[in-house]
């Protein structure tokens, strides 16, 4: 698990007016909407007494801690103790939590779990434009939680064979395919994977485009097969802890245009929803649940071939990308869980040295130099 990164930590429509807890990288958060709309989040431990700050409430645009009623507003900084101090007005230097930065993406709620300042942050790429266009896309959200490690589930989703074995809807596609990697950065592959005919014979029109983000943990896969609409499905992962992760879902397929041709009807689009819940999610699963080591494997230890090409190029730059910009070390934090808080850092703590109460992560060895550890 590593930090300095943008996480899916809920869907958008269910965070409404109560406070939503959720963990993300071995550590609680609170998520919470102010009186504009505006998400914010907030280490879920309170710097008083540590309560959970989820299990309080919102009033106006402060969140009020349950068990002394501290207000903290979405920057973090407490601004009332209503008992306790002389002036309830004015409450200590150190009377904040950790808060993390916060995007809307395509339906998802996503959060910056960092110290990066702006101008050092990572952009979220704009990898599903089509969620702009309701008019012309039909969009499904599923979520789910799995007890599999999250680099193993970015490479289930980069891994094209594996549809053709583990998927009972793919059984007729054609198994034979030829890699193209269109783009690659350090953060970011593009690549189609043309599926053969019966002849061998590969074509533009039929296969799987391919994409994968580090930023954001993202997946994107578009269908292409001659005579039928394209489907999109993006999948992002979201490490729990280092054995569980948050997968949210979007699948979206063409509207018919305005004279009624081409496209789907809302039917057809949600038979697809329905199936890919009830049953591809699961056909992934009883797969991944048993697969070793639970963990991303050393290249050493896999015979890859050539459709490996994409998610192995998934695996490193996402490895590369923890290595440098920060890994929690999920065996020190679990051993501190039970007489320690930790929080995740958050770009105050880069900002602000020395102002908090509770201390951050516990941080692998790492070859980078932009991690500060408080």
């Amino acid at each position: 698990m590593f930090i300095n990164n943008w996480y899916a930590a809920c869907v958008a429509s269910e965070l409404t007016q109560a406070p939503v807890k959720v963990r993300m990288l071995g550590c609680d958060l609170v998520l919470f909407r102010d009186q504009a709309g505006v998400a914010h989040c907030l280490s879920d431990v309170c710097c008083h007494r540590g309560a959970s700050l989820s299990a309080g409430k919102r009033r106006d645009d402060l969140l009020i801690c349950p068990q002394h009623g501290w207000e903290f507003e979405g920057s973090g900084r407490c601004v009332r103790v209503p008992a306790g101090i002389k002036d309830p007005a004015a409450p200590p230097r150190k009377a904040r939590v950790p808060s993390y930065p916060v995007e809307e993406r395509y339906g998802l709620v996503f959060a910056f779990l960092g110290d990066l300042d702006e101008a050092q942050r990572p952009r979220l790429r704009n990898i599903l434009p089509e969620y702009d266009d309701p008019d012309g896309w039909h969009v499904g959200i599923l979520s789910r939680k799995k007890d599999v490690n999250y680099v193993r589930l970015a490479e289930n989703y980069n891994d094209p064979c594996h549809v053709h074995y583990v998927h009972e809807f793919a059984k007729w596609l054609p198994k034979g395919v030829t890699i193209e990697t269109l783009e690659q950065t350090d953060t970011y592959v593009k690549a189609f994977h043309a599926a053969w005919d019966a002849k061998g014979a590969i074509s533009p029109d039929r296969g799987l485009m391919m994409e994968f983000d580090v930023i954001g943990m993202v997946s994107r896969n578009t269908n292409k097969q001659p005579g039928y609409p394209a489907t999109v499905v993006v999948a992002t992962v979201t490490p729990i802890d280092a054995d569980n992760s948050q997968i949210f879902m979007l699948l979206l397929q063409p509207k018919p245009g305005a004279d009624g041709k081409g496209g789907l009807s809302a039917t057809d689009h949600q038979m697809l929803v329905t199936m890919t819940r009830d049953q591809v999610m699961d056909e992934d699963y009883a797969v991944l649940k048993g697969t070793k080591p639970s963990q991303a494997a050393s290249p050493a230890e896999e015979l890859l071939v050539e459709t490996d090409v994409t998610l192995a190029q998934a695996r490193k730059m996402t490895l590369d990308y923890a290595e440098k910009f920060g890994e929690v070390d999920a065996q020190a934090l679990n051993a501190l869980r039970d007489t320690h808080v930790r929080v995740l850092p958050c770009p105050g703590h880069r900002s602000e040295p020395g102002q908090w109460v509770h201390k951050t992560v516990p941080l692998k060895a790492s070859t980078g130099s932009v991690v500060v550890a408080a």
